[in-house]
């Protein structure tokens, strides 16, 4: 019955909330064997939780969506992958709670503005495309170009800001202690990093098959299925991100805030990365086009892109103004997340709203 389209939505829930519970088992060990790595490399956490971090646990989003394209249900695929650009912010708020002192994106690195700015740029360049694929619908012969030129700016804006993340970080370390080999115990701790990614990718695999079925099943509340890119933006979202989550409330309980923001925001660099890898995995379907005109919704994509940008850019501005004051302890929520994580939780429920609208 796993993956069933009879099953009753109850089975379905149950059935993601287990896939779930793989997700938070392995993605908290993977956070501690992170943390390891970082300190046996003397290396700095941001940069740690912007490669190692990021791209492991933005492994479930790469494998969820390209199943979800292979499948031919390319909102989902889309919405899977903004919607946890989106998720992956609103993990801000989650941090603050834990932490309990004010905003979490006071005194940290200034590499996570740069790794936010990069993470703009990124999906600003989706949405563009995006609106190019449904103003050139009637063009086909021209909408394949642009589609694939896309896709290579995307992969160049990527491997750019990598590169450029990568010489601030280094820039910002130099006159520290040169990095150390890995000691005692090094093959070990790489095995485990491999074992529990490769558990990632199996879970990923699973939940885009449950997200899949979602998108189609009567809901019996509203009387009507969830739309595809809903399905994607929340909860194929919310359960891709939960190594996001798991890794970087660990990395914070470790005292390691810059892994835990560098996971984050490099996740969303990530995600963008992988629709290149959906237009392979939809050539190789034999469709010419990724955002085919009567496949993809463009407005729900738009909603959800712009969704992303409007939390990524309150989030950049409590990095860029990083105030020092403290609430006191009568302001209320104030004094457990700041104003940018209240900002970021109202604007991301009234995006999920909308998301929820029949239009």
């Amino acid at each position: 019955m796993i993956f069933g389209d009879q099953l009753p939505t109850w089975a379905i829930f149950a059935e993601m909330a287990v896939v779930g519970t793989l997700v938070i088992l392995s993605g908290a060990r993977f956070s501690r064997a992170a943390d390891t790595l970082s300190r046996r490399l003397n290396i700095g956490g941001g940069w740690i939780g912007l490669v190692l971090l990021a791209t492991a646990t933005s492994l479930p989003e790469l494998v969820s969506s390209a199943t979800a394209t292979g499948l031919g249900n390319v909102d989902l695929a889309m919405g899977g992958i903004l919607g946890s650009c989106c998720f992956n912010v609103t993990i801000i708020v989650l941090l603050n709670a834990v932490l309990g002192k004010g905003s979490i994106l006071r005194n940290v690195s200034r590499l996570h503005t740069l790794t936010s700015s990069f993470g703009l740029l990124l999906v600003g360049t989706v949405l563009l495309w995006v609106v190019l694929a449904d103003k050139f619908a009637e063009r086909p012969l021209l909408a394949q170009v642009l589609e694939l030129s896309w896709t290579l700016i995307i992969i160049m804006t990527y491997l750019v800001g990598m590169r450029l993340i990568y010489k601030f970080e280094r820039a910002s370390h130099q006159g520290q202690p040169a990095a150390v080999a890995a000691a005692h115990g090094g093959f070990a701790l790489y095995a485990e990093l491999a074992l529990l990614g490769g558990i990632l990718v199996v879970t990923a695999w699973w939940l885009a098959h449950i997200g899949d079925i979602l998108s189609t099943h009567p809901i019996e509340m509203i009387g009507r299925p969830l739309s595809a890119t809903f399905v994607g933006a929340l909860f194929l979202a919310l359960a891709t991100s939960l190594p996001e989550i798991v890794t970087s409330v660990a990395a914070v309980r470790l005292g390691n805030i810059d892994m835990a923001l560098g996971n984050i925001l490099g996740s969303n660099m990530f995600n963008i990365f992988c629709i290149p890898f959906l237009k392979v995995v939809s050539l190789a379907k034999g469709d010419s086009l990724l955002m085919a005109p009567g496949v993809c919704n463009t407005t729900q994509n738009l909603i959800t892109g712009l969704l992303a940008i409007i939390l990524t850019a309150i989030a950049v501005s409590g990095l860029t103004y990083q105030s020092s004051k403290r609430a006191s302890p009568t302001a209320g929520a104030r004094r457990h997340f700041g104003f940018d994580s209240i900002l970021i939780a109202l604007a991301y429920t009234g995006g999920m709203i909308l998301l929820l609208m029949e239009p």
